[in-house]
């Protein structure tokens, strides 16, 4: 997936977020984002850890913050509590189990290259598997995948240093390249979803 395809996702996953009646539970969810302290509500302290570690693989910190410096676990973690129903929590919480299980030794014992290798993997067979409804390591890679790009891209570390936001922007140029509009970064906030 390019950047352009991922952050048409992005888009469409906030259109979606904003469009859905559990706003206010999302509206939560990002205020737990900013918390970094507290204690998980919904996962166990060693399932929060674990979808630490994969949301950091998938939007790690590089020249900006990465998934982790945005709060995306606790944000995770408050949008199972209050967005998903007990099914979809039971599948994520059953993909979970079966992606620690995986790698032949739980996930958090692994090092570095094999966690990175194993997420990739399972994200290519996600991808070959769209419509697949079972609870299966690599339907736990494709949700947090999701769920962390709609976190980070609603925190702030996300909208203002890897998109590109300006508070109160100033003349409109129209019909310029997008390398000349904000040194090639796509907008933070746009007013009309192109898909």
């Amino acid at each position: 997936m390019n950047r352009r395809e991922w952050l048409k996702c992005v888009s469409a996953l906030a259109v979606g977020a904003v469009a859905s009646p559990s706003l206010l539970a999302i509206v939560d969810a990002h205020a737990a984002a900013q918390n970094p302290g507290t204690n998980p509500q919904f996962f166990s302290r060693p399932q929060i850890n674990l979808v630490a570690a994969v949301v950091d693989i998938i939007i790690p910190r590089t020249d900006t913050p990465g998934a982790i410096d945005a709060g995306v676990p606790n944000f995770i973690d408050q949008m199972f509590l209050s967005v998903y129903t007990k099914a979809e929590q039971q599948r994520y919480l059953s993909s979970l189990a079966a992606f620690d299980k995986v790698g032949g030794k739980p996930f958090l014992q692994l090092d570095d290259a094999q966690r990175k290798a194993l997420v990739t993997r399972l994200h290519t067979e996600a991808l070959s598997k769209l419509k697949e409804t079972a609870a299966t390591p690599s339907a736990f890679v494709l949700m947090s995948k999701k769920l962390a790009m709609l976190g980070f891209f609603m925190s702030e570390p996300g909208c203002t240093q890897v998109l590109q936001y300006v508070a109160i922007p100033g003349a409109y140029h129209a019909d310029i390249p997008l390398s000349q509009a904000g040194n090639g970064k796509a907008w933070a906030v746009e007013t009309e979803l192109k898909l």
